[in-house]
């Protein structure tokens, strides 16, 4: 088959296929032949030693060329600065750059130092420092790792309920709180305290100068009794012509081997002189019972467990040196019986630790009284027209917080004293420009003392608090002229806040008394918030064994008398003996005998319930009642010796034999109060007989609080404390004048005679028809009955009122330690906002229901007590208050015991402390109807003392007023 050639298509045959054909002559050869002529003719020949060209040389290029002047292309460069070719760059110059010299013409290679780069305003180098900043700067993920950080305790505190612990111990104390909270959760413990001695030094009957009951070894130094705080203290004064020491003054006590006792005594000294306790046997100082001689104002205190049973001496020394002139003084003495831990726990703790373990109770049975715990306002001083302030004569107040001063000299100084915590940093503003002229002082203790502080020139001053725990906070003046004294304030810390006056918190519990095994404090009732209500757990009952209780005549043994109460609902020990503990009116705590002794060979000062026994059993000595051995007393007169009476035969101080007329007199002294009738009233000032048992059923009881407790953030100043009365009814007395409350007739005896129950040491609030009334209420030592007096203008006394006060006793109680909690998140703190309202809302629910009580009465049904029942289901007792306050009881009782309360009222409920109710009864003894008496006393309690108990019928009770 023929083909043709790629470049000029020239036709060709194959000799084996195309062998047989005919050979064309024009085909084969001419065609060929033309095609190779043509392209041959279109080549250029080659030149010998000439190469060819794809390129063709077109007529434009051959003009271009022919312009070219003869020798153009001779060219030699410039060698002039500027002109220089680059330098070769080599090996070693890698990332450089072309630097000129420093003479013309020089270039070369090198690096930039950054002193030859020229800065401008946006282009600058960064310094070590600033790279410093940069590097610390956060990254992404560091900066949302601590923001999450940071919001989670936030969302902690809005997510989570965080309550915060707190432990108040008793007495002063600091506590910080990290939120403005309300306390929750108040929890206390009941304590007892039953005082071997208690001594007050309040009497000095022969004025010699010593309380009665002490002897003295002074070498010439003078005793006088001084008066303090609504009492009396011993004060020894050693004089320069002493002939010896160390001076002192003793009593005896009794005590008994293996029992462990502790003897404080409060001292204040002139502020050099020594003083000194100690407890000796016979003329040996007993182990572990001296106090370590010393002139600070302290309590003195010391331990010790007799080896024999006995006599022990007390000493009180002024331990100054032979010729020194000063003076020592002693109050509150006490010793008390303690458990071995405490006995141990004595040696570790403080002075101060000792006192408040420890505080000064009157003598008989104390428990937790009137609890309460205050919250001290920011800031602590209260405005100058409170009790606490003492007003120059030529000072007035023009305002709470404003005092206005015309003194005719220098240092004419209105004053307050208040307790601080010792060690604490406090800061004292006033509200004054700083001045030279009238300023402030702060002083240690009293007026005498070192100067701590003052605003002399200053607006504001810090200082530490006194080893003392006092200062003395007073105005004062460099000359005469009138002068502005305003917002003062003392708060804690190093510095100054913006003045607010002061505002406190108090929580209190009147009339709830506390107690626990006074051999232990094993088994203490205890007070505790339950859902936004307080309640008692109580296991233990005191009973005041006075007249007003149905003592009955049980026999004679030689020297002393057996009487006897019903039945009490105690519980026994394992010999079948009462768990309890009873006082006399002398504070001295009796014996408890068991069944093995017989009640009439017991001996006096003895008692005893057993299991067995139907009757609580008293042995009185003769010598205490006046009853002679051969005489029996009568019920009253049983009811006479329990109210501080005691018999005699007229004309003597013997006893009564049945013989001769009869007299009384107070226990105190025969030949005070004498009469020849018997006493239905109780002695003024009486001290009765005390019982406390432990109850044979564990009570829960409802109480109601006054107050609440709120913290604030910081630092709070907060005391527990005892002693609360609530809303005690008073009569106001008058001089003519000014209507007074509390006054003391016998230190002021023009503004008459209206005592509270108690001395008080401080009165919080006066009532006016249950609200604030507006009466002055002044700090009173020298007319009040103890420390404090409230008076009121007589444009102002509305004489129909009913008035109350709420104050803190002058008398001491123990004072336990608070717990609770407090609202430590925001998720908490509106979980307690929440409850808050809800029991308000309660609270008020409760307002209103006793509201509609009062519009329509309400019939009470009471707890029957002592065995008595229920007669039947439709005449069952109870008893109501009508809209005018009349308290009427209905009803029918079986099976108790004349003489044993049936029921016994609550306050609110009681007719007058003055006044009981005496009524005729309707009875059946199971053979007829018969007539009895039944009496409604002040404390409530509903007693028949004569009739039937087949059936008794409280119907003929008439109506009384609820004062009480």
């Amino acid at each position: 088959m023929s083909s043709n050639t790629p470049n000029l298509n020239l036709l060709k045959v194959n000799p084996v296929t195309d062998g047989n054909d005919t050979f064309n002559i024009d085909t084969m050869l001419n065609d060929n032949w033309d095609k190779i002529d043509t392209t041959v003719g279109n080549k250029v020949d080659k030149v010998s030693g000439k190469q060819l060209s794809t390129n063709d040389y077109t007529t434009a290029e051959k003009t271009k060329l022919s312009g070219v002047a003869t020798g153009a292309n001779n060219y030699t460069h410039p060698t002039g600065d500027g002109n220089q070719h680059v330098p070769a760059t080599g090996t070693s110059n890698n990332g450089k750059v072309l630097k000129a010299g420093t003479t013309a013409g020089s270039i070369s290679w090198g690096n930039v130092n950054g002193s030859e780069v020229v800065e401008d305003a946006t282009h600058r180098f960064a310094t070590d420092t600033e790279k410093v900043t940069w590097n610390a700067k956060e990254t992404t993920t560091g900066s949302q790792t601590k923001a999450d950080a940071a919001v989670l305790p936030i969302n902690n505190r809005l997510n989570t309920e965080s309550l915060t612990s707190i432990n108040l111990a008793a007495g002063q104390q600091i506590l910080n709180a990290t939120k403005n909270a309300r306390l929750q959760g108040l929890k206390v413990q009941g304590r007892t305290l039953m005082p071997l001695l208690s001594d007050s030094f309040k009497t000095d009957s022969n004025s010699d100068g010593m309380a009665d009951g002490w002897a003295a070894t002074l070498y010439g130094a003078t005793p006088s009794l001084v008066s303090i705080n609504g009492g009396k203290a011993q004060r020894i004064t050693s004089t320069a012509a002493d002939t010896g020491t160390p001076r002192r003054l003793e009593r005896n006590i009794t005590v008994e081997s293996g029992k462990r006792y502790v003897a404080l005594v409060d001292v204040v000294t002139d502020g050099t002189s020594l003083a000194h306790l100690a407890a000796a046997s016979g003329t040996s100082t007993i182990i572990n019972a001296t106090s370590v001689t010393s002139a600070a104002t302290k309590t003195h205190s010391v331990k010790f467990m007799p080896t024999t049973s006995g006599t022990i001496i007390l000493r009180l020394y002024n331990y100054n040196g032979l010729g020194t002139v000063g003076w020592v003084q002693f109050d509150s003495l006490r010793v008390i019986e303690v458990s071995a831990s405490d006995y141990i726990s004595f040696d570790s703790m403080t002075s101060d630790q000792i006192a408040q373990r420890w505080p000064f109770v009157p003598p008989g049975i104390n428990g937790v009284d009137g609890l309460w715990v205050k919250r001290y306002g920011r800031n602590l001083i209260p405005p100058f027209s409170d009790q606490a302030w003492v007003l120059h004569v030529y000072a007035k107040v023009a305002e709470p917080y404003k005092l206005i001063a015309n003194p005719t000299g220098s240092s004419q100084r209105s004053n307050i004293t208040l307790n601080v915590i010792p060690g604490q940093r406090y800061t004292f503003s006033q509200g004054d420009v700083a001045s030279t002229v009238t300023y402030f002082l702060i002083v240690d203790t009293n007026s005498t003392g070192t100067i701590l502080a003052s605003t002399n020139g200053v607006t504001s001053t810090s200082f530490t608090a006194p080893a003392s725990g006092i200062i003395y906070i007073a105005t004062t003046n460099s000359t005469a002229g009138s002068f502005v004294y305003s917002n003062p304030q003392l708060e804690l810390g190093n510095a100054a806040t913006q003045f607010q006056p002061r505002e406190d918190s108090l929580i209190a519990f009147g009339g709830v008394e506390l107690h626990a095994n006074p051999t232990d404090g094993s088994e203490p009732d205890i007070l505790r918030e339950v859902n936004g209500r307080y309640e008692v757990t109580r296991l233990w009952r005191e009973l005041i064994a006075d007249g007003t209780l149905p003592w009955e005549y049980h026999g004679t043994a030689t020297g002393y008398k057996v009487v006897k109460l019903p039945k009490l609902a105690a519980t026994f020990a394992g010999d079948n003996r009462l768990i309890g503990f009873v006082t006399k009116y002398n504070g001295i705590s009796l014996v408890n005998t068991p069944s093995s002794v017989n009640v009439f060979a017991a001996g006096a000062d003895t008692y005893r319930q057993l299991t067995s026994d139907a009757n609580f059993y008293l042995n009185i000595a003769s010598s205490d009642s006046g009853w002679g051995d051969s005489y029996t007393p009568s019920v009253d007169e049983i009811k006479a010796y329990f109210n501080g009476w005691k018999m005699a035969l007229s004309g003597s101080t013997n006893p009564y034999n049945g013989t001769g007329t009869k007299v009384w007199g107070y226990q105190s002294n025969l030949y005070e109060g004498n009469t020849n009738t018997v006493p239905t009233t109780a002695v003024p000032n009486w001290t009765p007989y005390q019982l406390l048992y432990r109850l044979a059923a564990v009570t829960t009881e409802a109480v109601q609080e006054d107050g609440s407790l709120s913290l604030l953030e910081g630092d709070n100043f907060i005391e527990v404390g005892s002693g609360y009365v609530s809303r005690e009814r008073v009569t106001p007395s008058t001089d003519t004048g000014n209507w007074y409350i509390n006054n003391d007739p016998s230190l002021y005896s023009p503004g008459g005679d209206s005592r509270l129950k108690n001395k008080a040491r401080e009165i919080l609030n006066v009532f006016k028809d249950s609200r604030v009334g507006a009466w002055i209420i002044e700090k009173a030592t020298t007319a009040g009955y103890g420390n404090s007096r409230a008076n009121q203008p007589p444009a102002m006394y509305d004489p129909s009122a009913s008035y109350s006060v709420s104050y803190i006793k002058l008398d001491k109680s123990p004072v336990p330690s608070v717990t609770g909690f407090y609202a430590a998140s925001e998720k908490a703190q509106l979980r307690d906002l929440t409850d808050g309202v809800t029991e308000a809302l309660a609270r008020v629910s409760v307002v209103e229901a006793k509201k509609a009580e009062k519009d329509v009465p309400a019939q009470i049904t009471p707890t029957l007590l002592n065995g008595w029942e229920t007669y039947s289901s439709s005449n069952a007792p109870y008893y109501y208050k009508d809209t005018l306050g009349f308290v009427h009881i209905r009803g029918m009782v079986k099976s108790g015991v004349n003489g044993s309360p049936i029921l016994t009222l609550p306050p609110g409920y009681r007719p007058s402390a003055t006044a009981g109710i005496e009524s005729i009864s309707v009875s059946n003894n199971g053979s007829g109807v018969l007539i009895g008496n039944v009496e409604v006393d002040y404390k409530g309690r509903v007693t028949p003392y004569s009739g039937g108990t087949t059936w008794l019928s409280l119907d003929n009770i008439p109506p009384f007023l609820a004062v009480n």
